[in-house]
């Protein structure tokens, strides 16, 4: 029943996440942490930042796959466009992160450090949204989610330009490297029969059967959204809390 109703689950909370993306936009700002840091305040967006990396020792990006209302937007236009990307090019978002984020520590110490925490600072900015200008910096973002996604095809935000998967990413690179047990996804490689199913319904066209082969789906732009889980006949993907990768005997989620 788990299994048959996930992606029912999943897609409810996301749209909740949409729905309420007006009141949770101020901290999910890409600018917000540097009004903050010149004020010496550690703003909302800082806070938010740093759950998603700590987060992601143990969850890697499942706020990314069932959460976020970027990714809600970009996936409500799959009937639209679910033409699959090329995922060569992921690194490409990193290009405008690091100096973004280097810019924001540049500030802190220029500043001599924060002095306070304000996780409502400068709330116009996103959770009332009273002004004009609040309301077109919110409506200008939802565009620049889902137009490309609406021309290009799956969750092109999330591929090249998020300036928030970077901080998961980290942390599951982190993660990896000094093995933490986290949720990840474990395959049984004699299970699969080559279908591709997996591969076709992934939204973020990564290639699942590929890596099934290997006995895992260990890659930096899995969302664990469970697509691939709910949509293989042989249940040969599962869910399994490990740190290490390897074959699966046990009974899948």
């Amino acid at each position: 029943m788990i299994m048959k109703n996930r992606q029912k689950y999943r897609q409810i909370l996301l749209l909740a996440s949409l729905l309420a993306y007006p009141l949770t936009f101020f901290v999910m700002s890409p600018d917000l942490l540097f009004f903050g840091a010149s004020d010496r305040i550690v703003a909302g967006d800082v806070i938010f930042f740093g759950i998603l990396f700590l987060t992601a020792f143990l969850g890697g990006r499942l706020y990314c796959g069932w959460i976020c209302p970027a990714g809600a937007c970009q996936e409500f236009t799959f009937k639209i466009n679910n033409k699959p990307l090329n995922n060569k090019w992921n690194w490409i978002k990193f290009i405008p992160f690091i100096p973004w984020f280097a810019f924001f520590i540049i500030i802190i110490f220029l500043v001599s450090g924060f002095k306070e925490i304000d996780f409502f600072y400068k709330k116009a900015f996103g959770v009332s949204l009273i002004g004009l200008g609040e309301w077109i910096m919110y409506f200008g973002t939802v565009a620049i989610v889902v137009i490309p996604s609406i021309i290009k095809g799956k969750r092109w935000l999330c591929h090249y330009l998020c300036w928030v998967s970077p901080f998961m990413i980290v942390g599951g690179i982190i993660r990896d490297f000094f093995r933490i047990p986290s949720i990840r996804l474990r395959t049984i490689p004699t299970e699969c029969n080559n279908c591709g199913l997996c591969s076709k319904v992934c939204t973020m066209s990564l290639p699942v059967m590929e890596m099934v082969k290997q006995g895992g789906i260990n890659h930096n732009e899995c969302i664990l959204c469970s697509t691939c889980v709910d949509s293989c006949k042989k249940s040969a993907i599962r869910f399994t809390f490990s740190s290490k990768q390897r074959n699966l005997i046990s009974t899948a989620l």
